[in-house]
């Protein structure tokens, strides 16, 4: 009798925190979504806002391999784009960005070098013990693809083996499934049958992880520095024509051996567009960088971007417009405050718009309808 009498007064207690709850949600205004000071979306609205699906045929070309990617890692078109090849110095993109990562918060902390400076190809002029820090070695290795610069970041961070496991571990996070990575400068190596090398799809990808960073970016964009570390001139001259010559160019890297041949990972900003070129073994390598980066550019579609299912009482400030990929969509999700009020104040919340990746790619602040 008592289990039965304490099973009753159980579910009997359950009924009325649930009667409890229930007033409770019925009592809160229906659209307003608390915020914090950093607002997080909630679920996205069902309606997506898509390009349409179209693409126009790639422009011939002499380079053996090629890839167009939007900045957010999008494939527009390609030739033999997953073909392993030599890449030379557009290796140093890989390297810059891991010395980036590797040494934040202590860029210009100096170090003495050894002799892992002394090697063969293009050089920012490092001697052995020579004092030097992780931002002269990165500017050096996007600018004047000094080979020394990176074999010195190599060696300091971890010893060159281990940095070379960190290259390829860093490369699988980034989704390149095609390369391998042998040396740090990009000059060709072989080992246990393996070749130094990737692809142009991978190396397009890799710029476009490598440009979210903004030192990255504002290094490699860059037509010239000069540094002076441990009573030594550094003057850098950026190898990348197309810095000024082509509208809207932000990098990123070329590089040459007799093996890899002439190549060029190039991208420009365009309306709110990014765009990545890939070239690989690429005879006429600038030429047709500008021709991609052009045709790249054709193959976006401007959108207006709309938030359906928002309530009667709010309305978006603007209408913001961005430049869409075929097949890519945009989400729109919004959250509203209750805690702003409505006299002398505009701000009811705001609307974000996401990619496929999760990225906002537009946002627009969300205000009260006159009633």
């Amino acid at each position: 009798m008592n289990r039965k009498y304490k099973a009753e007064r159980f579910i009997w207690t359950a009924l009325f925190l649930l009667l409890i709850i229930f007033c409770q949600t019925r009592s809160e205004p229906a659209l307003m979504i608390p915020v914090s000071a950093e607002p997080t979306m909630e679920t996205a609205m069902e309606t997506a806002i898509s390009a349409a699906e179209y693409l126009q045929p790639l422009p011939e070309l002499s380079a053996r391999s090629a890839c167009v990617m939007t900045g957010n890692g999008i494939l527009l078109g390609g030739k033999e784009e997953r073909t392993f090849l030599p890449i030379a110095s557009t290796t140093k993109i890989l390297t810059a960005l891991l010395t980036l990562e590797m040494a934040e918060g202590r860029m210009d902390i100096p170090f003495l070098t050894g002799n892992e400076v002394r090697v063969e190809g293009s050089a920012l002029g490092i001697k052995p013990e020579a004092e030097v820090t992780p931002r002269l070695l990165v500017w050096g290795m996007l600018l004047s693809s000094g080979n020394d610069a990176a074999e010195a970041a190599a060696a300091h961070f971890g010893g060159k083996e281990a940095f070379l496991l960190r290259m390829n571990h860093r490369a699988q996070t980034i989704g390149m499934e095609e390369s391998y990575f042998l040396t740090p400068s990009g000059l060709d190596a072989e080992s246990d049958g393996k070749s130094h090398g990737s692809t142009a799809r991978d190396m397009a990808l890799l710029a476009a992880e490598a440009l979210q960073n903004p030192d990255f970016l504002e290094i490699c964009s860059s037509k010239s520095g000069h540094m002076e570390v441990g009573g030594v001139s550094y003057w850098m001259t950026n190898h990348n024509k197309l810095l000024g010559r082509f509208p809207g160019c932000i990098g990123v890297k070329t590089g040459y051996t007799k093996k890899a041949g002439r190549c060029l990972i190039a991208a420009a900003e365009r309306d709110g567009a990014r765009i990545i070129v890939s070239l690989l073994n690429a005879p006429n390598d600038w030429e047709e960088a500008e021709t991609l980066l052009n045709w790249g550019f054709s193959q976006l579609k401007e959108v207006t971007l709309t938030c359906p299912g928002l309530p009667d009482s709010v309305k978006m400030k603007s209408a913001p417009t961005v430049f869409l990929a075929p097949g890519e969509t945009l989400v729109p999700s919004f959250a509203l405050s209750p805690s702003l009020e409505r006299n002398g104040e505009t701000a009811a919340g705001i609307v974000k718009w996401t990619d496929q990746n999760g990225v906002t790619r537009a946002w627009t602040a969300l205000e009260w309808t006159e009633r």
